[in-house]
């Protein structure tokens, strides 16, 4: 999930840039470029399921372009150029994709929900101190299921203050990262709101952040 994404990028990069950017950048620049760009996939990927799934798509995506480049650019010959596509680019394209959408997928979900899984457990149980201990630290870096088991706490009181407004700032944020259940939670309870709660819930969006609501 990382090495075949970088060699693809330092490839893909450098023949955007000379090719179409007109741009002739240094191996250290497309380096630190490349080794940024995956960075910054990683912290989304683990973070936000819809974007994982981007993730892995992207992989073999970005074979193909690179063929498609190369064979653009620098292959004379039309019926070896196909060739060497179908060889260097659909093939390899074809084999990461079964591999970063099966495996990476996996592998990427497990290390998103290393701290979710074990505090789902005890949550369920009914051992919520120990719950809150693995959901919190995973909340705090955005993971949506966290973030929904802790509105789903403060909404009915499971461990932590029963308060409804927490609760919703909890379910929104979960809602916003893809969590369609925390979509539903968020709707059904705002639409049990009264006046004065809803206005309450609008003021503690001005005023905090998620970080405060722990």
């Amino acid at each position: 999930m990382f090495l075949a994404p970088f060699v693809i990028g330092l490839f893909t990069v450098s023949s955007f840039s000379r090719n179409v950017l007109q741009i002739n950048l240094s191996e250290w620049q497309i380096f630190l470029i490349v080794l940024f760009l995956i960075a910054l996939s990683f912290f989304f990927a683990e973070r936000n399921r819809t974007f994982r799934k981007i993730y892995v798509r992207a992989i073999p995506a970005m074979v193909i372009i690179n063929g498609i480049f190369v064979y653009i650019f620098d292959l004379d010959s039309l019926f070896g150029g196909l060739v060497v596509f179908a060889i260097l680019a659909v093939l390899p394209g074809w084999i990461l994709g079964k591999l970063s959408m099966g495996m990476g997928y996996r592998m990427l979900s497990n290390g998103a929900d290393r701290h979710y899984r074990p505090g789902r457990d005890f949550y369920m149980e009914g051992a919520y101190d120990n719950a809150f201990l693995h959901l919190e630290p995973a909340a705090r870096r955005g993971h949506m299921k966290s973030l929904y088991l802790i509105g789903h706490a403060h909404e009915h009181g499971n461990g932590r203050d029963k308060d409804r407004i927490r609760a919703a700032r909890f379910y929104d944020k979960a809602a916003k990262k893809g969590y369609k259940k925390a979509q539903k939670a968020f709707e059904t309870l705002c639409n049990t709101f009264s006046a004065d709660e809803l206005e309450a819930f609008e003021n503690d969006l001005k005023v905090s952040g998620i970080n405060d609501l722990f």
